[in-house]
């Protein structure tokens, strides 16, 4: 690539991502993009965007501080990459070159909020860098002008010097929260070296020691020292070693040789691995868990002796393994099963471990009516149990409880067999906890608020129903009003074999003080544990949800229409028959649940729906209840919104957004509407009319019909009333085209009559509906570009109401700055 194609394909960019493949071509870098970085290489760390001021301090030193966040975590987090000497900020207009080690002090400094994302760094880094002599220093490049251009390759090229890494890069730390993965990397450069003796892991924590290792460069050696004075010598490759610890500094803070040494177990245990199975909590997971303790307590916390740690689900320990050895002597692990308990014993040896069955265990004594007793019968252990009754200790329940649901008659989805009754459940029953009693997860939250003292901080591993789902207001207002400290959420599938997709927070809640907080700030961490963005999550009231946004007609008791389970099925077999109507009914709307969960279910159609959740549309309610339709139905299921509730709009929509829900909702793939004959239920005939048909009569008269029964039922019938609700409302030009374009679909429909077999879809009269429509031109092939035109109009329409469902308050809106 020339100068001048270089300074042309900048001049196009409109993103970030141009800007970043132009840079990569023009100056040949061989970079690595993983992790999200913009650009990786061992010399020079890239951070692009597509058009920025550089000269604009306050603009500089975001991008700045952006680069840092990634910096900090090649240090800290990321094993195997080392840390560049250089970093690279660049637009389509301006670059800069500046050495890493200068920053030092920013990276490493546990000050600024390093959970925040990359791309909204810590306001306080910001104002730091801004103020920062160095940042007024930076030479900004005009990268488009020849001889500026000429000076920042120079520069550029002799930063990308392999020799860099080697002679001038920071060292990365090794610590208590890293040296596993630091482990498995040193494994794959040294390892191979190491042939007989002690277990590898000991050879490890030999190495990472300065005072425990002797280097023969000449002879390429090494004699390791180990805990136990012996010592061992192997022959090792020395440009493989030097590279090794050419990236990473020795540990010389002898706190953290004591907590590597203390859970050096882990690294070769392999009975540990076969423990590791689904449902147990990922260890990056449970080390963002740590982060988040820090920044609510005080970074050291656990030095105070103050504090005590309760795992009543610790499983295998994945929670704990992360937390600073030295808390280990406060902490209490205790698990359902022995098998567990005797591991944790030997994986936390200072820790108090036994097996208990909280949800069971000694819940006639937690509930006593005459107040919390320890009772010598006790399965706790004594040393817990007189803990407990400390009023100067402060507990942290940190735990991962099951998130399984007690089965009930035909329940599904989340229920699991197996999962019984629990004595905490009756309990649960007789306090009048509402549904939510059937969630274990809800049941250790019930124990914990009446067992552990006020001064209690809760840390839980959840789903997040107990907050926002209907079911629990009864609990949370009654049982879990406490104030919200910090929290994150990620992804139920990093969770191995769990197969549904929602959110999993890890929620740290101050039961010392109550809350009247109507929203929660949680943020957002993809896969990786990496912050990407902040989820706001309203606690809502039962009042507040959308399917009470507007009053359900009352039905008559002697009005009824066939129910029918799909446009054209009745259901005639239904114990639960939900057959009734009223007189002035037009179709109903099956609108069961409130989240994203239950949006699937939502449908038109003809005559009553013959499941739960349904209501009648008439004239009175039809603009919202359509409305409603299109809120559930266009906005696409995630794995973060799963369990949003659609909520009554806080502003009440314009007349405009209205009319495009209905005109969208009538040409959904969820419009189920149909004209059906001769409908036979319980003994009589119904004649079921397609009152959403959207064409006027003068209009179809006008129309190709191939079929002489529809003509003469045209002559003697009256337009639909959703064709007179169109002529009479003022659309917008958006809605006019999806009604110009289904017009067109209808007319291909009437002048191919004679061309389909339309029994199968029970078409019979003329007023047939978009489900009868749209299923039997698909059959036979037909009108298939201009089904797909439609398709294409109606996409357009809901692209321009979506982002109004928002702004209504029909859903909570979430920030998020990266892909999810």
């Amino acid at each position: 690539m020339t100068f001048e194609e270089f300074k042309k394909q900048l001049d196009k960019a409109t993103t970030e991502e141009v800007v970043k493949a132009t840079y990569a071509t023009y100056f040949k870098i061989k970079y690595n993009t993983s992790h999200h970085h913009d650009l990786y290489t061992p010399q020079v760390f890239f951070e692009f965007k597509a058009d920025k001021n550089f000269h604009n301090l306050k603009a500089l030193a975001t991008i700045l501080a952006q680069s840092l966040y990634y910096i900090r975590r090649l240090k800290y987090v990321e094993v195997e990459k080392a840390i560049p000497f250089f970093i690279c900020l660049a637009d389509k207009n301006e670059a800069t070159l500046t050495e890493t080690r200068k920053w030092t002090t920013y990276y490493t400094n546990d000050a600024y909020d390093w959970e925040r994302p990359a791309s909204k760094p810590d306001p306080m880094l910001v104002d730091h860098l801004v103020k920062e002599p160095e940042t007024g220093k930076l030479h900004v490049y005009s990268v488009t002008k020849k001889q500026e251009q000429e000076a920042f390759k120079k520069n550029l090229d002799n930063a990308l010097n392999p020799q860099m890494i080697l002679d001038f890069g920071d060292k990365k730390v090794i610590n208590e929260e890293n040296f596993e993965a630091v482990f498995e990397h040193w494994k794959s450069v040294i390892g191979p070296y190491i042939v007989n003796g002690y277990k590898p892991s000991f050879y490890f924590l030999a190495n990472i020691q300065r005072d425990k290792v002797i280097i023969d460069k000449d002879n390429s050696r090494v004699v390791f020292t180990f805990e136990d004075k012996n010592s061992k010598t192997q022959k090792v490759l020395m440009k493989d070693y030097d590279y090794f610890w050419s990236v990473y500094d020795y540990v010389e803070n002898a706190e953290t040789i004591n907590g590597i040494h203390a859970k050096l177990d882990r690294l070769t245990d392999e009975s540990q691995r076969r423990f590791e199975g689904e449902f147990y909590t990922p260890l990056r997971f449970g080390q963002k868990a740590v982060h988040y303790w820090n920044e609510v307590l005080g970074k050291n916390w656990f030095k105070s002796g103050k504090f005590r740690i309760w795992d009543m689900a610790a499983g295998t320990g994945n929670l704990e393994y992360h937390l600073p050895a030295e808390a280990y002597k406060y902490l209490y692990m205790s698990t359902l099963h022995g098998s567990e308990a005797d591991h944790l014993k030997k994986v936390f040896p200072n820790a108090t471990c036994f097996q208990y069955d909280y949800l069971n265990d000694d819940v006639e004594n937690v509930f006593n009516k005459g107040g919390l007793t320890f009772a010598p019968t006790w399965k706790l252990p004594k040393k817990l149990r007189d803990e407990l009754a400390d009023p100067t200790i402060t507990w942290i329940v940190y735990i991962n409880p099951p998130f399984a649901t007690a089965q009930v008659g035909g329940a599904k989805g989340d229920s699991k067999k197996g999962v019984s009754k629990t004595r905490v459940e009756l309990v649960m029953d007789k306090e009048d906890a509402g549904h939510v009693k059937r969630e274990l997860f809800a049941q250790f939250m019930f124990r914990i608020v009446h067992e552990l003292p006020k001064n209690t901080y809760l840390g839980m591993f959840s789903k997040l129903k107990y907050l926002n789902a209907p079911d629990s207001i009864e609990f949370r207002d009654k049982f879990f009003n406490f104030k919200f400290e910090k929290g994150f959420l990620f992804k139920s599938t990093t969770f191995h074999g769990v197969k549904g997709k929602y959110p999993i927070g890890f929620l740290i809640w101050n039961l010392s003080k109550t809350s009247q907080a109507k929203t929660v700030e949680i943020d957002i961490s993809n896969e990786e544990a990496q912050t990407i963005g902040v989820k706001h999550l309203q606690l809502i009231e039962k009042k507040d949800v959308l399917n009470n946004w507007f009053p359900r007609p009352q039905n008559s008791n002697d009005y009824i229409l066939p129910p029918l389970s799909n446009g054209i099925t009745v259901k005639n077999d239904n114990t639960d028959t939900r057959h009734r109507a009223r007189p002035d009914f037009l179709a109903s709307v099956c609108s069961y649940g409130n989240d994203f969960q239950h949006a699937k279910y939502v449908v038109m159609l003809s005559s009553p729906n013959a499941s739960a959740g349904a209501f009648s549309v008439i004239k009175d309610n039809f603009e919202k209840a359509l409305a409603l339709h299109a809120v559930k139905k266009i906005p696409k299921q995630t794995w973060l919104n799963d369990r949003n509730q659609f909520l009554i709009p806080h502003t009440e929509p314009t007349k405009e957004f209205l009319n495009d829900c209905v005109v969208w909702s009538l040409f959904a793939s969820s419009n189920e509407t149909t004209a059906l004959k001769n409908v036979s239920y319980l003994g009589n005939t119904y004649q079921i009319k397609n009152n959403f048909y959207p064409f006027r009569l003068e209009e179809i008269k006008q129309w190709e019909i191939k079929d002489p029964d529809f003509k003469l039922q045209i002559v003697n019938d009256q337009n639909r009333f959703v064709a007179d609700w169109l002529s009479q409302n003022d659309l917008s030009h958006q809605a006019k085209h999806v009604i110009e374009k289904a017009k067109t679909v209808y007319k291909l429909f009437y002048s191919n009559l004679n061309q389909m077999a339309t029994n199968k879809w029970k078409i019979d009269t003329w007023d047939a509906g978009w489900y009868q429509i749209r299923r039997c031109l698909t059959e036979h092939n037909l009108a298939t570009d201009e089904l797909k035109e439609l398709s294409k109009a109606n996409e357009q329409l809901a692209n321009k109401i979506l982002p109004q469902i928002e702004e209504f308050g029909f859903l909570d809106k979430d920030e998020v700055y990266e892909t999810i």
